[in-house]
Formats: C-alpha cells, structure tokens, sequence
C-alpha cells in the first residue's frame, strides 16, 4: 500500500508575547514605584531576551532593550536601522542609544536614553491582561543581534 502526503498547508504557528508598561514616575519613601504617565510599552517574545519598546511619542521607531551577556542587572538600549548594502552578511546597523539597570525593589528597569534628559521606566512584570498572550505580532520585532 503507497501512502500520498498532499501538501497540506502547515498550521499557523502562533507565538506568545508579554507585554509591559513604559512610563514616567519615581521611587517613593516607602519603598514602591509611583507611575504619573505611560509613555509605551515593551514586548517580549516568549523564549527571547530581547524586548521591543515602543514609545507613544516617537510611534514610528523601535528600540530593542536587551541584557547585558555579564551582568543580568544590566541593559543596553538599541535602535536599528538597515543596511543598504544587499552583499553585506550584516542586515541592519545596531546603534547604542543608552542604557538600563534593574531596580527590583520597586519593580522596574531604570531606561536612561542618550538623548533625554529624564529616565523611563520598564516594568519588570508583564500586564496581566497580556501574560501569555497571543498578541499580534509587532512588526518586524526580531532578527537577532548579529
């Protein structure tokens, strides 16, 4: 007996995202984060380390906020951009545009861009509402870092 296999189109494989909240505000005297604005969001693909962020006052750009490979408290803050240059093995040129570091009493990762004078912060927990979600895709989000 000769079995066939059609050519079956492949299910869709679905990927989870975790998404958390980007936003102003400071440490208070008893030891917790006061929140006064949200000003994005980060996604992070299950079993990836590098998380997305998405600010709302530059919605056209991306920056990648990924740990540091020595010191798990530590975060480089990356912007992209392509490379033009279609025989390059390269495909886009990483930029450091600042850099990050784990307040774990308080819950977030203190987010210094080059350019900004006031830090953001990243919170360490994903929303509830998105823990394990299968929230569409971000675009482009992850080639990994060459």
């Amino acid at each position: 007996m000769t079995v066939t296999q059609h050519n079956q189109p492949k299910p869709a494989t679905s990927s989870k995202f975790y998404r958390f909240q980007v936003m102003m505000g400071h440490p208070t005297s008893d030891g917790r984060f006061e929140k006064t604005k949200s000003v994005g969001m980060a996604y992070l693909k299950e079993g990836q380390t590098t998380f997305t962020l998405r600010l709302w006052t530059l919605l056209n750009e991306r920056f990648y906020v990924l740990p540091n490979k020595k010191d798990a408290s530590r975060f480089l803050v990356l912007s992209r951009e392509p490379n033009k240059n279609p025989n390059s093995r390269n495909k886009y040129f990483w930029n450091i545009v600042g850099s990050g570091k784990v307040d774990s009493h308080i819950g977030v990762v203190r987010l210094e861009f080059d350019l900004f004078e006031r830090p953001i912060f990243m919170s360490i927990f994903p929303e509830s509402s998105a823990t394990g979600a299968q929230l569409p895709e971000p675009e482009v989000m992850f080639d990994e870092v060459a």
